[in-house]
C-alpha cells in the first residue's frame, strides 16, 4: 500500500530546495526474477512548483526514510537521477531520484505558511464516470466530519481493519456527503489523525483513490492511494474556514446521518443511461434499467425483523432489545419493508427485491402495518397498488446478489428506483441499435414470465421460488438503512 508526500522538482545541480507534500508507505514487490523488492516513494516540488518523484528502495528505507517528513524542506544531493519508464509514470512525473544512504538531505527552515502546489481534484458530481473502474483513480478535496465504526473483514483468509469517514465539500450540497473507507495501514496511520482532530474539521487529499458502488457511490483507499491531511494549501485553508463558518450546518448532518444512506444525487444523472433487461449481465457491479415493476402473482409477507441499527434479519421479538450478531450493537428489533419484485421490459424479465423506505414507498404500506396484517392472518388490500403499477415505468438501479433462485435464475436487489414521465419509458442502449437480439432460450424464458406476470392474479400466485429463503442473505453490509417504521400509511401513487 502506498502513501506519497508531494514535494519538488529536481534542479540541475540539486541544491534548490525541495519540499515534500505526501509520503507514500512501504510497499513490497517482485521483481522479474522473482525477488522481493521492498520501496517507498516521495513526490517533491520546488520553489517553482516542479515536481519530481524520490524512491528508496529496501534497507535505505529504515535509514533514509525518517528523515524525511510531510511538509518539511530540504536541500537533497547526491542521488542519482533517472528517467521514469512510461508504463511506471504516475502524476506526469517523469523524472525520478533514487534515494540511497549516499544522498545528502539537509532541512531547510521555510518561513512559507502556503505552499506553492496545484492540485487538480475530481468534483464529487463526477464521481460516478469513475466507479468500479480498477484503471481509474480520482483526487479529492474534501472536510472530515464524522467516522463510521471500524470493522474488521475477513477476505480470503486474511483479516483487514477498515473505517468509513464522512467527507464533505462546499461544492456539494449540504446533504451530499460521500464516505471515504480507511483500510489497514491507512487507517492506523491517517485514519488516527483524523479521529484524535475530528472536533477540528480536518481536512484532507486523498490521491489515487478507487470509486466504489457502496451507498451509490463512496471512495476506497487501495494499494497506491495516498491522504494529505491538513495540507498547507489555498484550498485546503479555505475549505477548512468555510466548515467552521458553517459548524451549526454539519452538525444537522451529522444529527441525520443521512450519509448512510443511499445517495442518488451523486450516482444519477439527468440523461442516465439505462440497459435493456435483456442485456444485464450478472458481473456487471450494478446496471440501470427503465422497467415495469409487478408483484401481484409472488405470495410473500413483506417485511421480515430486523436490527434498527445494521437492519439485519434477526429472530428477536418485536420491540425486544438483543445484541445483534452481525453488528454487535444493541438494541430493539424492528420490522423491515421488503419484498420480491419482477422487473420487465420489452426485451425481458428479472426478479428483484425491494427493501425499505423504497418498498415502503412502492407499497404505500409501512412494514409495522404489514406486520400487523400478517400476525393478523389478513391480506393487505394491494389492489391498487397492482393497478396503478401497470401504468408505470421507472428507472431502476440495481445490483446482483450472489444467491441464486430455486431455478438458477440470477436474482438483484434495488438500490434506487423512481418514476419516469411515460415518453422516457423504453430503455434503449446507447451506441447499440434498438432492435436487440436475443437468443432463442432467452427468448422463451422471457415469453413464459412475461405471460406469467401480465395474467397474474390474487388467485393465481407463484409462490417464492426460494422456499428456504434466509432474510440475513439478503441484507448485506451495502443495503442502506430505511427510517424507523410509523404507523401512518404511506401516500398511494400518484
Amino acid at each position: 500500500m502506498s502513501s506519497l508526500l508531494l514535494i519538488g522538482d529536481i534542479m540541475p545541480d540539486m541544491k534548490n530546495w525541495s519540499c515534500i507534500i505526501t509520503v507514500q508507505e512501504k510497499q513490497q514487490v517482485t521483481d522479474s526474477m522473482g525477488t522481493p523488492t521492498k520501496k517507498q516513494k516521495f513526490v517533491f516540488y520546488d520553489s517553482e512548483s516542479s515536481k519530481v518523484e524520490g524512491i528508496i528502495f529496501n534497507a535505505d528505507i529504515a535509514r533514509m526514510s525518517p528523515m524525511l517528513q510531510v511538509y518539511k524542506k530540504y536541500k537533497i544531493s547526491n542521488a542519482d537521477v533517472r528517467n521514469i519508464p512510461p508504463k511506471f509514470q504516475t502524476l506526469g512525473l517523469t523524472k525520478q531520484w533514487v534515494i540511497t544512504s549516499k544522498t545528502v538531505i539537509e532541512e531547510v527552515n521555510g518561513s512559507e505558511d502556503i505552499m506553492p502546489v496545484k492540485f487538480s481534484f475530481t468534483q464529487f458530481a463526477d464521481l460516478a464516470e469513475y466507479m468500479d473502474d480498477r484503471s481509474k483513480s480520482v483526487d479529492v478535496l474534501g472536510v472530515v466530519i464524522s467516522s463510521l465504526a471500524k470493522k474488521t473483514i475477513t477476505k480470503n483468509s486474511k483479516q483487514s481493519n477498515v473505517q468509513k469517514f464522512v467527507l464533505l465539500n462546499e461544492e456539494c450540497e449540504m446533504s451530499q456527503t460521500v464516505l471515504l473507507s480507511l483500510w489497514d495501514d491507512f487507517l492506523n496511520n491517517e485514519g488516527q489523525v483524523l479521529l484524535n482532530n475530528m472536533q477540528s474539521y480536518p481536512v484532507i487529499i486523498g490521491r489515487r483513490l478507487k470509486v466504489t458502488n457502496y451507498n451509490g457511490v463512496a471512495l476506497s483507499t487501495w494499494f497506491d492511494s495516498a491522504l494529505l491531511v491538513d495540507p498547507p494549501i489555498q484550498e485546503a485553508r479555505q475549505l477548512k474556514n468555510w466548515a467552521m463558518r458553517n459548524a451549526k450546518l454539519i452538525a444537522e448532518i451529522i444529527d441525520a446521518k443521512s450519509y448512510i444512506k443511499y445517495n442518488p444525487a451523486l450516482c444519477f444523472k439527468p440523461d442516465q443511461k439505462t440497459t435493456l433487461i435483456c442485456n444485464v449481465i450478472p458481473s456487471q457491479k450494478t446496471a440501470w434499467v427503465k422497467a415495469k415493476l409487478s408483484f401481484d402473482h409472488i405470495f410473500q409477507k413483506y417485511w421480515y425483523m430486523s436490527c434498527a441499527k445494521c437492519c439485519r434479519a434477526t429472530a428477536a421479538d418485536y420491540g425486544i432489545e438483543f445484541t445483534c450478531n452481525s453488528c454487535k450493537e444493541k438494541g430493539p428489533a424492528m420490522p423491515r419493508c421488503r419484498f420480491d419484485v419482477d422487473l420487465s421490459d420489452d426485451s425481458g424479465v428479472i426478479p428483484a427485491s425491494i427493501f425499505g423506505d423504497l418498498a415502503e414507498n412502492i407499497l404505500t404500506f409501512t412494514a409495522l402495518e404489514a406486520m400487523d396484517h400478517f400476525n393478523q392472518n389478513l391480506e393487505l388490500p394491494l389492489d391498487f397498488v397492482h393497478a396503478r403499477l401497470k401504468t408505470k415505468t421507472f428507472l431502476v438501479h440495481i445490483k446482483p446478489v450472489q444467491t441464486q433462485l430455486a431455478d438458477a435464475r440470477q436474482r438483484y436487489t434495488i438500490l434506487y428506483c423512481s418514476e419516469v414521465e411515460p415518453e422516457f419509458g423504453h430503455a434503449q442502449l446507447t451506441g447499440e441499435p434498438e432492435s436487440v437480439s436475443v437468443s432463442a432460450h432467452q427468448q422463451t424464458e422471457n415469453e413464459h414470465l412475461l405471460m406469467t406476470g401480465d395474467g397474474g392474479s390474487g388467485s393465481k400466485v407463484r409462490l417464492r421460488l426460494s422456499q428456504k429463503f434466509d432474510e440475513a442473505e439478503t441484507v448485506d453490509s451495502n443495503d442502506f438503512k430505511s427510517s424507523d417504521a410509523n404507523s401512518k400509511k404511506k401516500a398511494k401513487l400518484g
